[in-house]
């Protein structure tokens, strides 16, 4: 029996780059917390809307831990529709941008998607020659089995993180959701962006055709000849 060999030999796998390292601790530093809501307490790490976000320390060392991501490069690729394995752009086609995400189960506990009213994931998208990379190193992926589809609406819609109510003493912290658009979100550390996926077209990310066509997201672009 024959076996797709980039299946059978992760080691020959390219990491995906949103994953943490053992190497690399994802640090809190100490808060302050009062009516303008959570600042640490000196260098803060902060997005363009103001958001806090914890901060990353340590190299790329040791081993990768896949089913633990980067917060600042999840972040990144949300925000920049950046492939989660290369972090070049993801694909994009007429169809939408590709998605590959976790199969559900079709039970009480994980239902269908329902595509109607939009599913928001925190995977950011992937390019179509490493979306079998994300299908294979990604432990959900691997064990529950994937689906893969264009979409054409992938809206920022909220942040995921550690929230820290306002009126509870002893401070106790709750991890959660919150909108963009919450003003609680300036009692949260944000550790992950999510989108709202909707207007889906499947692909088949092992039809052999369609993967010739595909280069990676992060090659060095050619210079071009006068």
């Amino acid at each position: 029996m024959t076996t797709t060999s980039s299946f059978r030999r992760p080691r020959l796998l390219p990491v995906p780059a949103v994953a943490l390292w053992s190497g690399q601790r994802v640090r809190t530093p100490p808060l302050h917390i009062g009516p303008d809501g959570v600042s640490h307490r000196g260098s803060e790490n902060r997005d363009v809307e103001g958001q806090l976000w914890p901060q990353v320390h340590g190299a790329r060392t040791g081993r990768p831990e896949y089913a633990v991501m980067n917060p600042l490069l999840q972040r990144r690729a949300m925000e920049e529709l950046l492939c989660q394995v290369g972090m070049g752009p993801a694909t994009r086609t007429e169809h939408g941008v590709l998605w590959i995400l976790p199969r559900p189960a079709g039970s009480p506990e994980d239902p269908e998607y329902d595509w109607d009213e939009g599913l928001t994931t925190t995977e950011p998208p992937s390019c179509l020659f490493h979306a079998r990379v994300s299908a294979h190193q990604c432990p959900r992926l691997r064990t529950r089995g994937h689906v893969a589809v264009y979409v054409r609406e992938a809206e920022l819609v909220a942040v995921e993180g550690t929230y820290y109510p306002p009126l509870s003493r002893p401070v106790r912290p709750v991890r959660t959701a919150l909108p963009l658009d919450s003003p609680d979100t300036r009692l949260m550390v944000a550790d992950r962006l999510v989108r709202r996926l909707r207007a889906p077209t499947p692909v088949d990310i092992t039809d052999r055709l369609l993967a010739r066509g595909a280069f990676p997201c992060n090659r060095p672009a050619r210079a071009t000849s006068r």
